[in-house]
């Protein structure tokens, strides 16, 4: 026992929003946008501790006053529309490991925007990068867009290709592609700290990256919109979906 790994669930929230003013905390079907992600993290065997991290009072106070969970008080320095999520987990961590010397091994990172979570994929994507040698484990779907296909506006204002080499491929030759969708991101800590302060996209998932591949569109949707809003309440009411 004495070997096991301390996991952190750690819900980044910022106050900013500039698509949807306030988007973390309005409300979704009569809950606060970021209940849903405390919820399946909460339903969590595997997370030992879990945190909200925010810059916000008003998502401190709603967080507070609704969940028995620890909340956080993020810098504005972290928090700015340009600060990497990586420094935002970064200061939770250390933040825990100076105030109650809990020194986290393992991240689990969810994104309060993606409110519709798979029964019990918290705990599977932990299990797989606790079960590997992997550097972290993520949430993905399959991007039905073809990027090799699609077209930049050059200089003269004409449409080009992206990929000028490509031509005679049909799309079944084309490489499968995944996109990452912030439902899950387990991370081991000390890759966070090993590329500290390089500014590289992903860089703090490492090497080794397992895909837990998302079969339903619904698990995937990302609120950064309102029309996202409106997607998202049509899942959970029910009057369509991915099944």
């Amino acid at each position: 026992m004495h070997n096991r790994k301390k996991i952190l669930g750690i819900i980044p929230a910022r106050g900013g929003s500039k698509g949807v003013p306030g988007k973390n905390i309005m409300q979704l079907c009569g809950k606060p946008l970021i209940s849903y992600t405390i919820l399946s993290a909460m339903e969590s065997d595997l997370l030992d501790r879990l945190v909200v991290s925010t810059d916000s009072k008003k998502i401190a106070d709603v967080v507070s006053n609704n969940f028995d969970i620890e909340v956080i008080n993020r810098p504005a320095e972290y928090a700015r529309d340009n600060s990497p999520i990586e420094e935002a987990l970064i200061h939770g961590i250390e933040y825990l490991n100076s105030t109650i010397n809990y020194q986290a091994d393992i991240i689990v990172w969810m994104q309060p925007n993606v409110p519709i979570r798979d029964k019990g994929i918290i705990d599977k994507a932990i299990s797989m990068l606790l079960n590997s040698d992997a550097d972290s484990c993520i949430t993905c779907y399959e991007a039905t867009q073809i990027p090799e296909l699609m077209k930049v506006i050059n200089t003269e204002g004409f449409l080009e290709p992206c990929e000028k080499d490509i031509d005679g491929i049909r799309r079944q030759e084309l490489p499968r592609k995944f996109l990452a969708d912030g439902s899950v991101v387990v991370l081991r800590a000390e890759n966070l700290f090993k590329y500290k302060g390089v500014r590289k996209a992903h860089i703090y998932m490492g090497e080794k990256v397992i895909p837990l591949v998302q079969t339903k569109r619904k698990y995937s949707v990302e609120i950064d919109d309102f029309e996202d809003f409106g997607l998202v309440e049509l899942y959970m009411k029910k009057l369509f979906d991915s099944d």
